[in-house]
């Protein structure tokens, strides 16, 4: 074997182990046995352990693959001309990211201290949250109490909806965003102050 050929098949085992582990997770949970997400990606759990010699590794690696997709997501919303399309479609699209990969964002709370660039991207997350919220602010959208704090707690209970009923989770997004506009929207007055 040409080590070109070496090279292509150890990146093709990577990310085989990376995709493996997130149905291991889906399917088993947080604690998935590493054997099994070996067998999942078809190799052994030698080759499992010379990609990512700990638990901790594949996480970051998962951790980094998601987290990159999360901030693009946040760019995205902070950079929408319409603040508030861009937050909907961010909420959306991180419920919908939850259901694609179950598990994998309890495994990285859980592991969240021993993940190195776990602070870097909270950090850089709750920058473009914080710049989310002034725009949403600014352009009167909502409340003028309306918070970083705030979008955690809707995050929070997002996950709730997610974890309760996967099937239906997107759906009662939605839903959940159209009464949760009722409450950090700013109210409009209507002619005659009515």
């Amino acid at each position: 074997m040409s080590p070109r050929t070496a090279r292509k098949d150890a990146a093709q085992n990577r990310v085989r182990i990376i995709d493996a582990a997130r149905v291991a997770f889906r399917d088993y949970g947080p604690a998935a046995p590493v054997t099994t997400i070996a067998r999942i990606a078809g190799v052994g759990t030698a080759t499992l352990y010379r990609h990512f010699p700990s638990r901790d590794d594949l996480l970051t690696a998962m951790l980094g693959d998601q987290a990159h997709h999360r901030i693009a997501v946040l760019d995205d919303a902070v950079a929408d001309v319409d603040p508030w399309r861009g937050f909907v479609t961010a909420l959306e699209t991180v419920v919908q990211l939850e259901i694609d990969n179950p598990g994998l964002s309890e495994a990285i709370r859980a592991q969240r201290h021993e993940i190195a660039v776990y602070e870097e991207l909270r950090v850089r997350a709750i920058r473009n949250l914080t710049t989310l919220v002034a725009r949403l602010r600014d352009a009167g959208i909502v409340r003028d109490a309306f918070e970083v704090a705030d979008v955690l707690l809707i995050l929070a209970a997002l996950n709730g909806i997610t974890d309760a009923d996967p099937r239906h989770a997107l759906s009662r997004t939605r839903t959940f965003i159209d009464h949760l506009a009722h409450g950090i929207k700013r109210p409009t007055s209507t002619p005659n102050g009515v």
